[in-house]
This record gives structure tokens, sequence and C-alpha cells, in this order.
């Protein structure tokens, strides 16, 4: 194992990450930051100890015997606790296909995508709520509206979204589905859908029906993705994508606008969350490096405002939370976070393994 990389920043707490209170940071800590190989007996153990982790625990207590959370209709509603949502932080937590409950959920929201390929915020059962209210609003302004039959259909296909179709093939790639025809089609069609930018949109959204700029909520989910995706799995046109995508981040230096002198686009994306639902500068380092970009010196002024939110200990907070709106706590607003600080080491780990160095030809102090 080499930890070169660790002389870089001033301090690695790795003993708190290596706590065993929270069992998935522990893992991975051990994975992808001190390089354990898959076989080693600490690793496996360590691994057994997932299912001890109280958020998970939790998550699995609202399960429904089913195999979905909150409603068997609407797997993306109500956000954050519907079963979308739920595969999304197993898949973070490092659990596996092996495990029945997971199985489960995935045979459940397998049946909300699209024949196209995205997945869709719900099918007939769950579009009827939708239509019976924007029909009932039409007819109080005595206005005709398309039968069911006729509106449901083009409906279904429109909640295709990319930020959600990236974000379920990410979690299932991560439970151990990449060889899965679901994925495969998944990502078949984020491909296909890309913008001609580089970025993507979703593109038959009515909020973005007349867009032309990708969106990063939407890019950053599909890139994300496909970086998980096995190197023996990608195809070319995958890999075009890559290319394409991490270059539309790359020209926004990951946070900032191409086209008004650099300003940042959106203040929310310099902090830091968890659970990475959406976008941030971490999570767009994080795939950025994960695709091997890290040489790129666009990245610096994203690494500078990360590397900035260091603390004495080597620890980095959680900058904004979903606290009671998720299915448990994992962990508290402006309080060391041990997720954070685990995703900007490996951000680091990788530059410097990249580069040689954290900045190319700066002086280091």
């Amino acid at each position: 194992m080499t930890n070169d990389w660790m002389s870089s920043i001033e301090s690695v707490p790795l003993n708190w990450l290596l706590e065993d209170n929270n069992p998935p940071v522990r893992y991975f800590t051990m994975r992808n930051l001190l390089d354990y190989t898959k076989n080693d007996s600490e690793l496996i153990q360590a691994k057994e100890q997932l299912e001890s982790y109280k958020p998970i625990q939790k998550i699995f207590e609202n399960q429904h015997s089913a195999g979905y959370w909150e409603s068997s209709d609407t797997p993306y509603l109500p956000k954050y606790k519907a079963s979308y949502w739920q595969l999304m932080l197993l898949g973070m937590f490092g659990l596996g296909k092996d495990n029945p409950r997971v199985e489960l959920a995935f045979n459940h929201i397998r049946m909300f995508q699209h024949d196209e390929g995205g997945f869709s915020e719900y099918m007939e059962k769950g579009a009827r709520r939708d239509y019976d209210y924007l029909r009932n609003r039409s007819l109080k302004r005595r206005k005709d509206y398309p039968s069911f039959a006729k509106w449901a259909p083009e409906k279904i296909r429109e909640m295709q979204l990319s930020c959600l179709t990236g974000n379920m093939s990410l979690a299932l790639i991560r439970l151990g589905y990449s060889e899965h025809f679901v994925v495969k089609k998944a990502l078949q069609w984020l491909v296909k859908i890309q913008n001609e930018d580089g970025g993507w949109l979703c593109p038959y959204w009515g909020a973005h029906k007349n867009d032309t700029h990708g969106c990063f909520m939407g890019t950053i989910t599909p890139l994300d993705a496909l970086s998980e995706v096995p190197e023996t799995l990608r195809n070319n046109k995958m890999r075009d994508a890559i290319k394409q995508g991490a270059e539309f981040l790359l020209m926004h230096h990951l946070y900032k606008s191409d086209h008004h002198d650099f300003d940042i686009i959106d203040k929310r994306w310099l902090k830091l969350c968890f659970p990475q639902f959406f976008y941030d500068i971490l999570r767009g380092l994080d795939v950025i490096t994960k695709l091997d970009y890290a040489i790129d010196h666009r990245i610096d002024d994203a690494l500078r405002v990360l590397l900035s939110k260091q603390n004495d200990s080597g620890q980095w907070s959680m900058e904004c939370s979903y606290a009671g709106r998720i299915h448990g706590t994992i962990e508290h607003k402006d309080k060391s976070s041990k997720w954070i600080t685990l995703s900007a080491l490996r951000v680091i780990k990788r530059i410097v393994q990249q580069r040689g160095a954290l900045f190319v030809g700066e002086i280091q102090l």
C-alpha cells in the first residue's frame, strides 16, 4: 500500500475515518484510501459490518414487503423517501444485489423504466393522480382536456429525466447490476440523448423543451454512472459521451459560466452535501477525477475551494443536509462529516496520483 499522496496535505484523519461507528466509511477508507485488496480478511470483515450502519437499518425498517418504500405507484415521490432514493442511498453505502431486500427493490423499480430506456417518475397508476388534478383544474376553467388514454403515454415519456436515470444507473451499477440489461438500456438511452454541447438536458420535459445549453444537474449523474461502468463494458459511444461530458464540465471550470467572465453559476454548488443526489463542486471533482481528467488545470479553482474548507483536524464539514427529509439521520449540518471527508480525500488522492502533485507548476506552501 502506498500512501505518498497523504503528504500533499497537512492532515489526513485516518483514525477518525476508521472508527467503528460508520461501517461504510470505514470500509471505503480501507478500500479506496488505503488500497486494501478485495480478498484482504480485514476488508472482508469490514464489508460484513455494513448492514450494522443505522441509516441502512432505518431504510430497511421502512421498506414494504413487496420491495418498495412509501408508495408502490410513485418511486420518485415523496422526494428522498420513495423507492428510487433508497436504492441511491444503498448504493452509496456499499450494499450489493446479494442482499435479498436490495433485489426486491430492484425488481420493483425496474417496472418504471420506460421502453426507451429512461427511468420515469411514474407509470399509469402514478400518472392518474397528476391527470385528475390537471383535468379538474382545466374543467373548472371550462377548457377541454384530453382523455387519460391519450394524455398518459406522452406524460410518462416526458417524465423520463436524465438526472434521475443517471442517478439510478449509478445506484444499480454500485449495487452490482452493471451487466444487467436494465442498466445497459438506461445507459444506451443516456448516451443517445446527450446534448450537442456535451451536457445533458431532460429531453422531453416541458421545462427544458426550448433549452439548448446543458444542465449541470442533468449532466453530472449520467457522467457519474458512466464513470463507474467497468472499462471492459464501455463501448465507443460511451467513451465519446464521457469525453464530451467531461469537456462540458471542464469548460465551465466545474462551477463557472463560460459566457460571463467565468462568474459563479450557482453559489449553492460551493456547499458540500451528502448524500450526493445533485450537483456540487465536490461531486464534480469526484467524477472528473474518476474519469482520469485530474491533469486538466481547469479543475484548479474548484480544488482550491475544496481545500479551503478543510479544518485544522483535517476534516470537512457537512454544509447542507437532508436531515428530516430522509429515513433516519446520516450526519448533521455544520458538523464534521466523515462522508464528505472521505470523498474529498479520494479526490485529492486521485489528483496527486494523476498529476504527481496537487497543483502542477506551483510552489506548494
